[in-house]
């Protein structure tokens, strides 16, 4: 049972990747008759191939777009602590201080650079800036009355009105009245 479900090609998968390495094989006789490398195939194509290509890169990315709880992805961290590398200077004359120091040598008198501790806190400060600049949207209106204590609360408060409203709109008023019994 095992040799013939080898031999077998149910969905046609081994069709295919004969077929693919044809068109490669094409594809690379092509490149050998043009005397064009493998790497620089790129020039044959028409202008309509490369925006095509160009086009379905731009939307890749722009659905790589972190959203929601995916900004915790490692893609999003990646992207943000390049984006903190770009805005650091090039290196200068302490890097060359910082390879003649032993790095074995822990712990010892080591003082920073003033100026490094200043860009790390205007970074960091950057940072915070940043932060309190962004808000999670809230769907509740802020002048509203509370009348729940979660979001999961005020769904069942609205079920709640929605099914004994009718039968409580007196007693209530007589409790905003203070003239409950």
């Amino acid at each position: 049972v095992e040799r013939r479900r080898l031999r077998e090609d149910g969905d046609g998968a081994k069709a295919r990747r004969r077929e693919r390495d044809a068109r490669d094989e094409a594809r690379k006789a092509e490149l050998a008759k043009r005397g064009v490398p493998a790497e620089r195939a790129y020039v044959l194509d028409s202008a309509e191939t490369a925006g095509r290509r160009d086009d379905a890169k731009k939307k890749k990315e722009r659905r790589r777009a972190a959203f929601g709880w995916d900004v915790f992805n490692d893609d999003s961290k990646h992207k943000a602590y390049e984006k903190r590398v770009a805005s650091l200077p090039a290196g200068g004359a302490d890097d060359d201080a910082r390879e003649a120091e032993d790095p074995l040598a822990y712990g010892g008198a080591r003082v920073d650079d003033p100026r490094a501790v200043r860009r790390m806190a205007k970074e960091l400060e950057g940072r915070a800036q940043q932060r309190s600049k962004f808000s999670r949207r809230r769907p509740e209106v802020p002048g509203a009355d509370v009348d729940a204590i979660n979001d999961r609360n005020a769904h069942f408060n609205k079920k709640l009105k929605r099914a004994f409203d009718k039968c409580t709109v007196e007693i209530r008023q007589d409790m905003e009245r203070g003239t409950a019994i």
